[in-house]
């Protein structure tokens, strides 16, 4: 009884709201990252190889402009990929969290794994319609790969939450007994 009272308490705050609001705005991002065409996808992701290149890569300025464009190439595939985990990683998070805030979920885990995974398919049977772009059933792999990371973060984070509020509670509690 006390533990459904806590969940409907929790379920009927404001933070739940901004948790779902932050998933639909994530996924507005990545709708949009999927909308640009092959062209300004790949001019994106040369530009953001760049400028990590030139921030991380102390020697990449000293190269020849032909040099720096060949290693970018050399390594776009890389960063494109890196990016389409990263991005569901996040989404995963968001999406356990939103879980957590359902009063009658079961496996919050699992929930947002599998609706990370539709959504990282549905994504990909998107970029089917946009010009000099694919649908991948790897990059659903993938992204889905992203999103039990970002899940398993999220519980990860989940329980350090809980175990802080755990210890703060303990330490009024022994304050107001003193």
């Amino acid at each position: 009884m006390e533990k459904e009272q806590r969940t409907r308490k929790h379920v009927g705050g404001r933070w739940p709201v901004w948790v779902w609001v932050a998933s639909v705005l994530w996924m507005a991002v990545i709708f949009a990252f999927s909308a640009q065409d092959g062209t300004g996808s790949s001019q994106l992701s040369a530009a953001t190889t760049f400028c990590a290149a030139f921030w991380f890569w102390p020697g990449f300025s000293a190269l020849s402009a032909a040099q720096q464009a060949a290693w970018i190439a050399s390594v776009q595939f890389l960063v494109r990929k890196a990016a389409h985990f990263s991005v569901y990683a996040v989404l995963g998070g968001l999406y356990y969290l939103d879980a957590r805030t359902l009063p009658n979920i079961r496996w919050p885990k699992c929930c947002a794994w599998a609706a990370g995974t539709i959504y990282a398919a549905s994504d990909e049977l998107h970029q089917l319609w946009v010009p000099g772009r694919s649908g991948r059933l790897a990059d659903v792999a993938l992204d889905s790969a992203g999103v039990l990371a970002g899940v398993l973060a999220g519980w990860a984070l989940w329980l350090l939450w809980k175990k802080v509020a755990a210890y703060a509670a303990a330490k009024r509690q022994a304050k107001q007994g003193l």
